[in-house]
């Protein structure tokens, strides 16, 4: 029934419904932790016949147990500094954030022999707000000066499968995940395996069939140009094709309201501002770069207008 009348909404309903919904979430969240942190308080997880709070939450009320780690890890954090509920609250820190910070704590307090006061997170706490979890772990790290382990090895299994443990440095990374969002077509879930292996078998085919891969491309050609003028329409050139992606290497679909941009680097296709059935040029100025589904989404969109 809830389902029936939730497609009934206008776009502008529905969105202002889950805003009010993702606001209650986020305050019943920091209620949960509070009730975690005065049951890990009064130890009651042993009157229930439970070695720990973790086991608790886990075999009483059903969290996996990565959700049981990251609520303790925040419960005990939230006791400690008490504002953190409004931060929750606000959407401003994240129950991974929480976990992060606790688990830095520990490092540094490990490291150093010593006990960090309530300032020092508070101020460590500050300084997340509002960012992204690869932002929060560089941040950390940079505040507290955590150590940077760098390795380098296989480890075999019984079954021939083998474990690759490497360090890369910033450039590095950003050029795999390039590489991995330009793939995306193919490896859809991002996984490295997936994504290294695809990576390397295109090279490898690339190298050792250069002769047979021109011929393919060859014989393809006509077959690109009759379906082109099928439709009445010329194709863009690679060349073409190349300068529009190296001048705009994400998504640009912008909110109409907002102006925010997407910023999507997986999936992108070349796109016509004003559509070539409705007159619109190969022209660059009419050429912008989408992900797919902001591209389709601009076709549906145009054929509604239609």
């Amino acid at each position: 029934m809830q389902n029936f009348k939730i497609g009934y909404l206008s776009n502008a309903d529905l969105l202002a419904r889950f805003g009010k919904l993702v606001q209650t979430e986020r305050k019943i969240t920091h209620l949960v932790l509070e009730c975690i942190a005065e049951i890990d308080s009064r130890k009651l997880y042993l009157d229930k016949a439970y070695p720990s709070l973790y086991e608790f939450l886990v075999r009483e009320f059903g969290y996996s147990s990565s959700a049981a780690l990251r609520r303790i890890e925040s419960a005990r954090l939230l006791r400690e500094v008490p504002e953190v509920a409004q931060k929750i609250e606000s959407g401003a820190l994240n129950l991974s954030q929480l976990s992060k910070v606790q688990q830095a704590v520990r490092t540094v307090q490990k490291m150093e022999n010593r006990q960090m006061d309530v300032t020092e997170k508070q101020e460590l706490l500050k300084s997340i707000e509002h960012t992204t979890q690869q932002q929060t772990e560089v941040i950390l790290s940079q505040a507290l000066s955590l150590p940077i382990f760098t390795e380098d090895k296989e480890k075999n299994h019984r079954d021939e499968s083998v474990t690759l443990t490497i360090t890369l440095s910033k450039e590095q990374m950003a050029i795999l995940k390039q590489a991995q969002d330009l793939i995306a077509h193919a490896v859809p879930e991002k996984k490295w395996a997936d994504s290294i292996t695809y990576l390397a078998q295109k090279e490898i085919k690339r190298r050792t069939q250069t002769v047979l891969a021109s011929s393919v491309n060859s014989d393809s050609t006509p077959v690109a140009s009759v379906a082109a003028c099928q439709k009445n329409r010329t194709p863009l050139s690679p060349r073409l094709k190349k300068i529009v992606l190296q001048n705009h290497r994400c998504c640009q679909f912008k909110d109409k309201t907002t102006g925010k941009t997407c910023g999507s680097t997986r999936f992108l296709q070349i796109d016509h501002r004003q559509a070539v059935w409705a007159g619109g040029s190969n022209d660059i100025q009419n050429l912008q770069v989408l992900c797919a589904q902001h591209n389709l989404h601009k076709y549906r969109q145009e054929n509604f207008l239609s």
